[in-house]
């Protein structure tokens, strides 16, 4: 919840150039701290190389059951889910998309990424295996935060993100919004963006329309959080996206998960949230992660996503979309690493990909 610090880390991330693979863009300036924050100039485009031609997308339909998969920004073998495909042949069978977060592909540094960065991927041929595979790509992106309340930076550090994907042998299905709804009205150190429902859905809206003008096949959703918000709150605030004509392309909830493992009432008000969502047409998902206090080891945090899931299928059934993503750091070495991804079939390690099946097997599916 709060805790997805990537993209609260983000100011720090983007302050340099971010360099395209493939196309060459002009660098794009940091927001600025504070509530009030504006893009810093930007400078002179540099001469640029023509655009790869698009490849098509994967065929996918959003209103049918997926599966996501996110792996931790910093997990020590992320590239070897591609150099070595075969140690999670049955997971990867079951994965309809896989969710990058933007500051791995945004050719700058990232901290607590490791060495999870877009030259990585490119090397590995990430995102053109992806696309072989089937697998769709989407990409985890912020729009609004405490510390840079307009959308226009955020604008441009996805636009780049995705530029990076498509120049490098892949394309990008999906955008997923990180929190919006809480980044317009979280208060961190006295800074707040203190937006009312229509202010940040303006900043959605606007964001989109950014978005769209250069990379318009890209469906965008958005992630939200239950708590801080409420169920109610939630359905207002899918009441003013509509209105401000920025009806999300998909829902996914990030939630307490120890509250959704030990209290049957507080599911009950997730399944008030899905079901409006989908009468909608919105296709809803649940993200499947850790209880942070149950998460010391890889052991740990397998065991308490397969409770998590075991109870979703206890309380609601099977969400339409079902996001395996982690984001739990830092570890001793200051990755957000934990767990690891490989391989998916050995009992012994308690591997992200292993999960996904066991997770998967909770719901029947």
């Amino acid at each position: 919840m709060a805790a997805r610090v990537l993209l609260v880390l983000l100011v720090l991330a983007l302050n340099g150039c971010t360099t395209v693979t493939g196309t060459a863009r002009p660098s794009t300036g940091a927001p600025t701290d504070g509530p009030t924050a504006t893009p810093r100039p930007t400078a002179s485009p540099r001469p640029a190389t023509p655009a790869p031609t698009p490849l098509p997308l994967p065929s996918l339909d959003p209103t049918a059951a997926q599966t996501w998969f996110a792996p931790n920004m910093g997990s020590l073998d992320y590239p070897d889910l591609f150099r070595t495909p075969d140690r999670w042949a049955t997971a990867r069978e079951r994965v309809d998309v896989l969710q990058f977060y933007a500051n791995a592909l945004s050719g700058d540094p990232f901290d607590i990424g490791g060495s999870n960065v877009l030259d990585t991927f490119v090397a590995v041929d990430a995102f053109a295996r992806l696309h072989e595979w089937g697998i769709a790509t989407a990409i985890e992106a912020g729009v609004i935060k405490f510390f840079a309340c307009d959308h226009d930076s955020w604008a441009e550090y996805a636009i780049n993100a995705i530029t990076n994907v498509e120049a490098n042998g892949g394309r990008v299905s999906f955008l997923a919004m990180d929190e919006p709804l809480l980044g317009g009205q979280l208060i961190e150190n006295g800074q707040t963006c203190g937006y009312t429902l229509e202010q940040a859905a303006a900043e959605v809206a606007d964001f989109g329309v950014a978005v769209r003008a250069v990379h318009p096949d890209v469906a965008i959703g958005t992630i939200e959080t239950i708590p801080p918000q409420t169920p109610a709150e939630m359905i207002a605030w899918i009441e003013a996206l509509e209105a401000a004509g920025a009806r999300p392309a998909f829902l996914h909830l990030d939630v307490e998960v120890a509250l959704g493992v030990e209290d049957p009432a507080f599911l009950a008000g997730i399944r008030q949230v899905r079901d409006f969502s989908e009468a909608r047409g919105i296709p809803f998902g649940l993200i499947l992660t850790a209880d942070w206090q149950r998460a010391d080891s890889d052991a740990g945090y397998y065991a308490s996503v397969v409770d998590w899931a075991k109870a979703i299928e206890a309380g609601m059934g099977r969400p339409t979309h079902v996001v395996v993503q982690s984001w739990i750091g830092p570890a001793p070495s200051g990755l957000h690493e934990m767990p690891i991804n490989l391989p998916d079939d050995d009992p012994a390690r308690f591997s992200h990909t292993r999960l996904i099946v066991e997770a998967l097997d909770a719901f029947g599916t």
